[in-house]
C-alpha cells in the first residue's frame, strides 16, 4: 500500500466514522420528526457510498455493477424515507 493510498484509506475511515456518529447522534435526538430522519437517511446513503466506492474499490470502474452497488442502498433508504412519510402523515 503506497502513502498516498494508506494517507486517502485514513481519511475515508474518518469520514465514515464521523458520519456514524452524527447519525447516531441526530437518529437519538431526533425524536421521530421527518427532517432529522431524512438527515439520518441521508448520511447512510453517503456511508453506503464511501464503502462502495472506496472500500469494494469500484471509484475507478464504470461498469453496471457500480450503478447496481449505488442504486440498491438508494433504493432501500427511498422506501425508509417512504415509510417515515407514511408515518408521519397517518400519525
Amino acid at each position: 500500500m503506497t502513502r498516498q493510498a494508506r494517507e486517502q484509506f485514513i481519511a475515508t475511515l474518518a469520514m465514515l466514522l464521523t458520519l456514524a456518529a452524527g447519525g447516531a447522534f441526530v437518529g437519538g435526538l431526533s425524536g421521530g420528526l421527518l427532517v432529522p430522519v431524512a438527515a439520518v437517511l441521508v448520511m447512510a446513503y453517503a456511508k453506503g457510498r464511501l464503502v462502495i466506492l472506496d472500500f469494494m474499490e469500484l471509484r475507478a470502474n464504470r461498469g453496471f455493477m457500480r450503478s447496481a452497488l449505488l442504486a440498491w442502498p438508494a433504493t432501500l433508504l427511498s422506501l425508509a424515507l417512504v415509510r417515515a412519510l407514511a408515518i408521519n402523515l397517518i400519525g
